[in-house]
């Protein structure tokens, strides 16, 4: 019985241990069935995020724990999104375009839940993505029903683009971060026109505005949006005459001709206008203009290599007023202490005696570029007055009798000079010439 008993203990031993060992060995071919399943590779029809639901306002549970978030389908690849899909958003929006690695690349669309209970869409972008920012060309419809058309980096308007605006404005031309910046022309809906350089949305520097109603053109300098010195002047209409102003003094004997007056040299007048808008504009542009659209990366690599040598504290990153003039000095720009601090306060205002970071530094070194390029264009401004006022005198001298007399005396006496110098060579060359034969 011992024997029976010792043997029927074995046999239900061993088939207990190869029970568990082919119940282990389903378990783990489950768990890799599964896991295999869960490897998103190839287009699939729908995968479903869920998050969990809220509570009922009595604070009791809804019949269901979770519920569905996102949902996206489309191609994947390594358990990312790859290729073609259409994502939905928990907020409603929806993307549906190509797919890199999990984020938005290539060409997609993008549209937005508008309506109260988010179940309408608009489009707001078609065009190019990169690691889910608009990056490329593309066209955005704003809300407020605006629309711009062109290029995008990091989900603002960077390069060529034009926009049109919902009041009938539109502007084509430069673009960076996301405002106008660059040269571009803005048409009204009235027909007037601006043609010139922003910065930061605003108008800077050169520009002409057209006026269509008055058939007038300014051209001059712009600072902060607004005109500082310029030229007003008439535009001959070439399909068109001019309409007549009424003439409310007709009869002579009443109002007696008023002399004409006209401004004492226009010319030196209008250039040393233009001279303090540059300075102006000088400060504006160093003060507000993005680091990376004033200098190119080379130049603020070697700016950055500068600016180092006067860094003490490694974490602070900053340096005196006392290292800025010497950084200034080794760098062959030879400036007072005062006029670094002029243009320290220029640059922000409310410095006092802080320390002076990497942007300050490189706005400043912006400013004394600005001034010194404004000199060299003052002085060919000036050369081109000089040779204008030479040519400008000698058409008055030709139109001067007394002028054309005096000239036609010089010639006189220039052709008779001539002659007479004439003379005396040949009968020098005579003289050399009968003392030879008379050596012979």
């Amino acid at each position: 019985m011992d024997g029976y008993s010792q043997d029927s203990r074995l046999l239900q031993d061993s088939m207990m241990d190869g029970y568990e060992g082919g119940q282990t060995q389903m378990m783990e071919k489950l768990w890799k069935r599964n896991d295999r399943l869960a490897q998103k590779n190839a287009p699939h029809s729908a995968v479903y995020w869920v998050k969990k639901e809220t509570k009922n306002e009595d604070g009791s549970s809804k019949s269901s724990k979770w519920k569905a978030n996102t949902k996206y389908i489309g191609d994947w690849k390594n358990n990312l999104k790859n290729g073609f899909g259409v994502q939905y958003y928990g907020n409603n929006d929806k993307y549906e375009g190509g797919w890199e690695d999990g984020k938005r690349n290539g060409q997609g669309t993008y549209w937005v839940a508008e309506d109260k209970n988010k179940n309408k869409l608009r489009r707001e972008y078609t065009g190019d993505w990169q690691n889910d920012q608009k990056t490329g060309r593309g066209t955005m419809f704003y809300k407020n029903g605006d629309r711009y058309d062109g290029l995008w980096k990091k989900d603002l308007a960077h390069g060529e683009g034009r926009m049109i605006y919902k009041n009938g404005d539109v502007y084509e031309g430069m673009w960076f971060n996301g405002k106008r910046s660059g040269y571009g022309v803005l048409t009204k809906r009235n027909g007037n026109h601006f043609e010139g350089h922003w910065i930061n949305d605003k108008r800077e520097g050169q520009g002409s505005y057209f006026y269509a109603q008055k058939n007038q053109v300014f051209v001059g300098e712009w600072v902060d949006d607004m005109p500082k010195t310029g030229v007003y002047s008439e535009v001959e209409d070439p399909y068109g005459s001019k309409p007549e102003r009424e003439k409310h003094f007709t009869n002579q004997y009443i109002l007696p001709p008023l002399p004409q007056i006209e401004l004492k040299n226009p010319t030196q007048v209008l250039q040393e206008a233009l001279e303090n808008v540059r300075k102006e504009r000088t400060i504006y542009r160093a003060r507000y203009i993005p680091l990376d659209e004033l200098y190119s990366k080379e130049e603020i690599y070697e700016l950055a290599k500068q600016f180092s040598v006067g860094v003490v504290n490694e974490a602070e990153e900053k340096i005196t007023d006392v290292d800025l003039q010497a950084i200034l000095q080794n760098m062959n720009f030879g400036l007072q202490q005062e006029q670094i601090y002029e243009y320290l306060e220029k640059i922000n205002p409310e410095i006092n005696n802080e320390k002076i970071d990497f942007e300050t530094f490189a706005r400043v070194v912006a400013i004394i570029l600005e001034e010194a390029s404004n000199e060299e264009e003052n002085q060919d401004v000036n050369l081109q007055q000089m040779v204008f006022d030479k040519l400008k005198q000698q058409q008055q001298n030709e139109q001067n009798p007394n002028y054309q007399q005096q000239l036609y005396q010089n010639q006189q006496q220039y052709q008779q000079y001539e002659q007479e110098n004439y003379e005396e060579e040949e009968d020098y060359q005579d003289e050399q010439q009968d003392s030879h034969y008379d050596e012979y």
